[in-house]
């Protein structure tokens, strides 16, 4: 496919990713919404995100084996079609019942499956195009990710103020449904579909979760460079996150009222954008990780030294145009460096990074923004990202090329075959 297909693969993976992300996007507040409206406690939506983390945790744990085991195209449409099917009885019962169980249920399934469906969608856009082509669908998937979050927020929050949650639960399945007909299309263009066939992919897959795992232990063991990439590549999705979460005590901060939300919410999402021809430029230039850290403390340095709406909107957009940087770059070069059937499971540790640094952090962060107020608070998250980019610097002096040069691969041959080494 990538040679016959990849001009027509490559919109249709990414239609099909930006609608299932404005799904995503909106779910979690719908279902925060709906839970509000039966209970009228404002710790709902807290304890949901909590609730999502602990059990998208659980389900990085197996996400990387069934990937790396089974058809990345059959596991991303397995994951979105059983998310599409629950989101929609979870809301049609509660539209036509008042029953908040079958929605709960459908929570807990799209907060399981989640990472696998993440995991198989990074697989599939390397997958789907060729090397010279990385960069390009990386940087477009790191822009397009906060906007279709950011729209799938916005729908549900126009949707809310007329009709009840069941019913924009509903319409959120739309978009489910679509982004999933738009993967399975990949199967119908030249060449069959994304992924390695054949006894020599077949020959290097797990056949057991242990199996899997420990071809995942020997790769971080054997690869120079491989655990600081991991680590570094948690920088822009908590980046990413805190910027959302600090959008209402900032705006509070400087009385923006709504247009404050616009500015700043809003300036994530454009900075990202604006940064997409860069990033499609230079994504495998390995210093803009260190840029990216560096953009990071700068804009936080910046929100908290400021004390207008202006200045924060200039920060927030910094913080985009940081974040989609180092995601491009991190994520092509985790891409051209590893094998495919080790890919879907370098993918799941890293998302663990991910959960394990945003459990960590993000709760501080509203506890210190009302107590300590918003300028100690980005300072403090600004000598967090400046650590980030100390690791890579101290990372870069001592592995120099090999921190992101060295392949990980799976051996093929006969009596050490399974086993993980450096190229």
């Amino acid at each position: 496919m990538r040679n016959l297909g990849a001009d027509r693969a490559i919109p249709v993976y990414l239609a099909g990713f930006t609608l299932t992300n404005i799904g995503v996007g909106g779910f979690t507040l719908a279902v925060g919404l709906a839970f509000y409206e039966k209970t009228g406690s404002a710790t709902t939506f807290g304890l949901l995100v909590a609730l999502e983390y602990a059990v998208g945790f659980l389900g990085q744990l197996v996400g990387g084996s069934v990937l790396d085991r089974y058809s990345t195209l059959g596991v991303a449409l397995i994951t979105n079609s059983v998310r599409c099917v629950s989101v929609f009885f979870g809301g049609i019962i509660l539209l036509l019942t008042g029953a908040q169980l079958p929605l709960m249920i459908a929570f807990v399934i799209s907060a399981f499956i989640r990472p696998q469906y993440r995991s198989a969608s990074f697989v599939l856009a390397r997958q789907v195009s060729p090397p010279t082509e990385l960069k390009r669908i990386n940087a477009l998937r790191s822009a397009f990710l906060p906007a279709a979050k950011l729209t799938g927020l916005g729908i549900v929050a126009l949707l809310a103020a007329f009709c009840s949650s069941g019913v924009v639960l509903c319409v959120l399945t739309v978009f489910f449904f679509v982004g999933t007909l738009g993967f399975a299309a990949l199967g119908g263009l030249p060449g069959g579909g994304p992924g390695k066939e054949g006894s020599d992919a077949a020959s290097v897959r797990p056949t057991s979760l242990s199996e899997s795992w420990r071809q995942l232990g020997t790769a971080l063991r054997s690869v120079p460079g491989l655990c600081v990439h991991l680590i570094l590549s948690g920088m822009p999705a908590t980046v990413t996150a805190l910027a959302a979460v600090l959008v209402a005590p900032v705006n509070h901060w400087l009385h923006g009222g709504s247009y404050g939300i616009a500015v700043l919410d809003g300036g994530t999402a454009v900075g990202a954008l604006c940064s997409i021809a860069l990033a499609r430029r230079l994504a495998t230039r390995t210093y803009l990780v260190g840029v990216a850290c560096g953009l990071s403390a700068v804009a936080l340095l910046l929100l908290a030294s400021g004390s207008s709406l202006v200045l924060a909107g200039l920060a927030f957009w910094l913080l985009g145009v940081a974040t989609t940087l180092g995601a491009t770059t991190l994520d092509t070069i985790l891409q051209m460096r590893s094998d495919e059937e080790i890919l879907g499971r370098l993918f799941i540790t890293q998302e663990c990074v991910i959960s394990v640094t945003a459990v960590a952090l993000l709760p501080l962060s509203g506890e210190f923004a009302s107590d300590r107020g918003i300028p100690f608070t980005a300072s403090l998250y600004a000598v967090i990202a400046t650590g980030y980019l100390g690791l890579f610097v101290i990372a870069f002096l001592f592995l120099r090329r090999r921190l992101f040069g060295d392949r990980v691969e799976l051996r093929r041959d006969g009596d050490t075959r399974g086993e993980i080494v450096p190229a």
